[in-house]
């Protein structure tokens, strides 16, 4: 043997005995002079590496990885490794560049899948992990726990459908697993999917009862099931169990409503509940500490009645004292946000921030998403902050289109913290009402003038904004009062719709005069109060019709049929067989959908809180359609978009009113075929910015509508 190999086999030796005793300090040394005796073995220089990281010597076994990675630069093993190092030593973008460029030579290499995606999620970017396990889900379809790793990854990308799917294939292998059952019961209630939801739910509290989290998932999924007083009684069984969240969910079970009213009796008594509780939660709230503030923002930030103003009242009242809990919490909670921000020195063009939950395909782009591409850019600078989880192309068209995107899935305060940072001269909120987070955001000041667009068409009860922006279309002469912000009426409809890409043919066939009239009524069966229930019943007993009603994603599930019962009773009792005169369609693609409102005999709005979107789409589609609206915004959108037309023949005061104006739409086939045709020429009127743009930018310029 030669001296060279002796020195070798002595110093391997040595360096071994460390190991075995855990000393990879004292391995480092051996191992380094085993290199230099043959440096020719890719494994002794990653061996080296590990002993050098594990010893605390991190700059050592990277470079000694970056050396071995360009002896052997095919060496995929040896990659992997520098980028775990990597990792572990907190660079996270060399570490994913590695790990990308073993999947290069290696696309089926799993400890680099799950690592990689392990890195884009805890980044934040769940879209780019997803795949990635899903690719080693194919590799190792046995694994459980990756099935629901995935899942949960696709519920915080948006993607409730893949998450749901994912999660029940992990039940189908471990039928108890009790992290996929309540994974499939969030997917399952994102996706409004309250049969596969409840079960999984029951399933996962009788596995763990003493869980307040859970029984509090279950007792509002129940509530969004109809099972209001089901719902109540189990979210009041979790607030009485220990928990972190103990405040939050006394909270959502003192403050929720129903999402289904069955009743007129019932929807005052769950107002009286309401107010009840709402000034108990006043009365009884403390913000004096640190943990008594950070109770109650945890939980504002998860509390909002949102159902409250699909109950047929003036909600003012109700919604203002909720404000004012809100603006508590938030000014005790927000220290220095709390604080108005200074204005900043003057610039060549105005900072305008847009804020928003839905920057995605929504209802709140296609109504504002225009503001933030049109408006001029020599005069603004346009900001977007898109704070919801879920982006898409619309999200991506629209950063495109602004001088500077941030997408910020944070809870208000950060969020709040960002966009002081970067100094807005003016901010607009376009759906404050509709998220418990961005309700809570509102209540802060984030820039010196501050406005509220109406992606949710009510006052948000707030203090502190410097207008709310509504439509002199939309609005009554005394609508003044019905708001806590300053009312500002831009012209129109003061938003500025997208027109839909899609146009099906404008039917011009007439109905036979013994067919059944094929109506439709668009709206989310939420907004349809009991009261209409014999309205409608009245409407089919004299014209025979047949009133069909759009599903959610899901298909027919406990809220729809109880709506179903509760309408059928109104029918019964207009001696009609609801089987006969009601429908309920699945939700399709838009396209078909367009369609099926094209071939429609008439569409039928709802009172109390009356299309919007889905009113758009009825005029641009031609089809007539029959609106009965009140005092308040969130009744007359359609009615001022029918004005806006020149088409007022299907706008009603009284129930009476609306019977008449529908009887003779479906009786004068010559009307209706006028109104059609009339409808959609006129129908890009909608979709025209006319003087509306130009009055925004004056508001966001001066503060009012400048002429």
């Amino acid at each position: 043997m030669s001296d060279a190999r002796a020195a070798f086999d002595a110093a391997w030796r040595e360096a071994q005995a460390a190991l075995q005793r855990n000393d990879a300090a004292a391995a480092l040394a051996p191992l380094q002079r085993c290199l230099q005796w043959q440096p020719q073995q890719p494994g002794l220089w990653l061996q080296t590496a590990v002993s050098a990281f594990q010893a605390g010597r991190v700059p050592l076994a990277l470079q000694l990885l970056r050396d071995a990675a360009r002896r052997w630069p095919d060496d995929i093993v040896i990659r992997f490794h520098e980028a775990y190092l990597q990792e572990l030593g907190g660079d996270a973008v060399a570490a994913a560049e590695g790990y990308r460029a073993v999947l290069q030579r290696d696309a089926a290499h799993a400890d680099a899948l799950r690592n990689l995606a392990g890195l884009y999620a805890r980044g934040g970017d769940a879209v780019a992990a997803l795949p990635l396990l899903q690719r080693l889900i194919a590799l190792r379809p046995a694994e459980t726990d990756l099935r629901v790793s995935a899942a949960e990854l696709a519920l915080q990308s948006g993607d409730a459908a893949t998450a749901q799917s994912l999660a029940q294939s992990a039940l189908d292998q471990s039928p108890q697993h009790a992290a996929a059952l309540r994974t499939l019961a969030r997917a399952a209630r994102q996706r409004r999917d309250l049969d596969t939801a409840l079960p999984a739910l029951q399933r996962a509290v009788d596995a763990t009862p003493d869980r307040a989290g859970l029984l509090a998932d279950l007792g509002q999924a129940q509530v969004e099931a109809g099972e209001f007083d089901t719902g109540i009684a189990t979210l009041q069984r979790a607030a009485a169990l220990p928990d972190p969240q103990q405040r939050t969910i006394a909270w959502l079970g003192a403050l929720t409503l129903p999402a289904l009213m069955d009743s007129e009796d019932a929807v005052d008594a769950a107002r009286e509940r309401f107010a009840v509780r709402l000034e108990q939660i006043h009365a009884e709230l403390r913000l004096d500490t640190p943990a008594q503030i950070e109770a109650a923002y945890a939980a504002i930030c998860r509390v909002l009645p949102f159902p409250l103003h699909y109950q047929p009242r003036d909600n003012r009242a109700p919604g203002r004292r909720f404000g004012e809990l809100v603006q508590r919490i938030m000014r005790a909670a927000g220290g220095a946000l709390a604080e108005p921000p200074l204005p900043r020195r003057a610039a060549p063009r105005l900072r305008v921030a847009f804020v928003s939950a839905e920057l995605r395909e929504h209802t709140i782009t296609r109504y504002f998403g225009r503001w933030l591409e049109e408006l001029d850019p020599a005069r603004f600078e346009r900001w977007a902050f898109h704070c919801g989880n879920v982006s898409d192309a619309t999200t991506a068209s629209l950063a495109a289109r602004v001088d500077t995107f941030r997408h910020l899935p944070l809870p208000p305060l950060q969020v709040a913290a960002q966009i002081r940072a970067a100094a807005p001269d003016v901010v607009v909120l376009l759906d404050v009402g509709m998220d418990p987070a961005m309700h809570a955001l509102a209540a802060l000041p984030l820039a010196p003038r501050q406005y509220l667009a109406y992606g949710h068409p009510v006052t948000s009860g707030l203090d502190g904004f410097s207008g709310f922006l509504s439509g002199d279309a939309l609005e009554v002469p005394a609508a003044d009062a019905h708001y806590h912000e300053p009312l500002i009426r831009l012209p129109g409809l003061g938003a500025l719709p997208r027109r839909p890409s899609l146009s099906p043919p404008l039917r011009e066939t007439v109905r036979s005069a013994h067919a059944m009239p094929q109506l439709l009524c668009l709206q989310s069966l939420s907004k349809l109060v009991p009261s209409f229930d014999t309205t409608l019943a009245r409407l089919a007993r004299e014209t025979g019709a047949c009133i069909g009603f759009f599903t959610g994603a899901a298909g027919v599930q406990p809220l729809e049929r109880r709506f179903l019962a509760r309408l059928g009773a109104a029918f019964a009792a207009q001696g009609l067989v609801p089987e006969r005169h009601l429908q309920l369609r699945p939700r399709t693609a838009y396209a078909d959908y367009l369609a099926q409102i094209a071939a429609a005999d008439l569409v039928l709005d709802t009172p109390w809180f009356c299309g919007g979107a889905t009113s758009l789409d009825t005029c641009h589609v031609g089809v007539p359609v029959v609106t009965w609206p009140g005092e308040f915004l969130r009744s007359r959108q359609t009615a001022g978009m029918l004005r806006l037309l020149e088409s007022p023949q299907g706008i009603a005061t009284t129930e009476d009113e609306y019977i008449a104006a529908a009887v003779h739409l479906l009786d004068d086939s010559d009307a209706n075929a006028a109104l059609r045709r009339r409808l959609r020429e006129h129908a890009p009127r909608l979709f025209d910015a006319g003087a509306g743009l130009a009055a925004l930018a004056g508001v966001l310029e001066t503060g009012r509508i400048t002429a």
